[in-house]
């Protein structure tokens, strides 16, 4: 990402708000957001959500077009961000789906940075490319991958723009898309989505990763399932029913013993028990005082969230808060009772709570195999002749041009 100049953060958008979360968390650098008008409509969380550099666009869905007209205080704090080359971060596809696959793009951005370049006659705006790729946006505790790509650069479309506004917007959006695309778990079809998504499962068992430490640079495992979704959406169209069919036959029996691919991957290598026993005491302290915290905001993104894309984000914001009220409440007790001793105990049960984290992964990982035991010799054996026969199916796909 080009460092002190205007720069635009396209990404696309899984979730309700957790990718601008991770962006602002682990970039080097302060960012501005565009986020929907009407969380903006109660003075607090106006004046709350702008103190975070949150500035509202206005969709005709907000409030009709009457409120549309707001939106040019909004561009205009934009050109100004990019004239002090910040780094706005927009929602290019202007919408959440938790879909492996690049939705059409809003033209919205192109406009904007045409808008900058004209307001204050700079001499670039770079759009870069931010693609944030979940394993499992649904579920706490996933990964997430991601990848930046090549700016692209406003100002070889600016000549046309002149002549042609309207075209030079769609062609510069139409050059961004190809470039963030590049940036994602693509799969073209959402026919193959439980397909490429086996296929995913079993070649990330086989992918080894150290426990620690949790955040990496190395950018394999992205390839790695780039590089499968890549193969699936290239392939000829033919092959691909008989391979869905063995993936889902192969999914299906594992299934049936309660198995996970990974454990049967990794059988000759099974987690001992005894960090079980000597963890527990500290698992116990752990989970006891950090469960009850965690459970608002559970209950709240089951019982109150309707769309599916809310309901983890909401539930984390929610622990959030009710951490962050506590830790609060702490504090306030400490200056109260002169117990200086207490942050220190609270700081240990928040370690404790993150230790049992790790320790129920690690429980499930043990009873996984100890399940694993119990499979009979000969229904391991062709649970393993299952897979081998997808394996063989994939790595002989042929590319869908190849005879033309």
């Amino acid at each position: 990402m080009p460092r002190d100049k205007p720069v635009f953060l396209a990404s696309n958008h899984p979730t309700a708000f957790i990718e601008p979360c991770l962006m602002a968390c682990f970039l080097d650098r302060p960012l501005f957001f565009l986020v929907r008008g009407n969380l903006f409509q109660k003075k607090i969380f106006d004046t709350l959500l702008r103190s975070l550099n949150m500035l509202p666009i206005y969709r005709r869905k907000d409030g009709g077009y009457s409120k549309l007209k707001n939106n040019y205080e909004t561009f205009q704090s934009v050109f100004g961000a990019l004239h002090d080359n910040r780094t706005v971060m927009i929602l290019i596809e202007g919408s959440t789906i938790q879909v492996k696959r690049l939705r059409p793009l809003k033209k919205g951005t192109a406009r904007m940075a045409f808008g900058a370049i004209e307001a204050y006659d700079l001499e670039e705006v770079y759009i870069v490319p931010g693609g944030v790729n979940f394993t499992y946006a649904e579920r706490p505790r996933s990964e997430v991958m991601i990848e930046i790509g090549e700016p692209v650069k406003a100002k070889d479309y600016l000549e046309d723009y002149v002549h042609n506004a309207n075209k030079a917007i769609m062609d510069l959006t139409n050059a961004v898309r190809p470039a963030l695309e590049d940036c994602l778990v693509h799969v073209e079809n959402p026919e193959h989505d439980e397909l490429v998504e086996g296929l995913l499962q079993m070649h990330r068992s086989t992918f080894v990763e150290p426990r620690f430490p949790i955040f990496s640079i190395d950018p394999a495992r992205f390839e790695m399932e780039k590089g499968v979704a890549e193969k699936v959406n290239a392939s000829d169209p033919a092959a691909l029913p008989e391979l869905r069919e063995a993936v889902a036959d192969y999914m299906e029996h594992l299934g049936q013993f309660g198995l996970e691919d990974r454990t049967l991957m990794q059988r000759k290598q099974p987690p001992s028990a005894w960090p079980l026993w000597l963890g527990f005491p500290i698992f116990l302290l752990g989970y006891a005082f950090n469960k009850p915290l965690t459970l608002p905001g559970k209950h709240i993104s089951e019982t109150r969230v309707k769309t599916h894309e809310f309901i983890m984000p909401v539930r984390w914001a929610v622990s959030l808060g009710v951490y962050l009220v506590t830790t609060i409440a702490v504090v306030v007790a400490t200056l109260a009772t002169q117990w200086q001793w207490l942050p220190l105990v609270y700081a240990g049960l928040l370690l404790s709570g993150h230790f049992a984290l790790y320790y129920l992964e690690y429980r499930d990982e043990y009873r996984q195999h100890q399940r694993l035991k119990i499979v009979p010799e000969k229904q391991l054996e062709a649970l393993l002749q299952r897979r081998a026969q997808v394996m063989e199916l994939y790595n002989n796909l042929r590319p869908k041009y190849e005879n033309a």
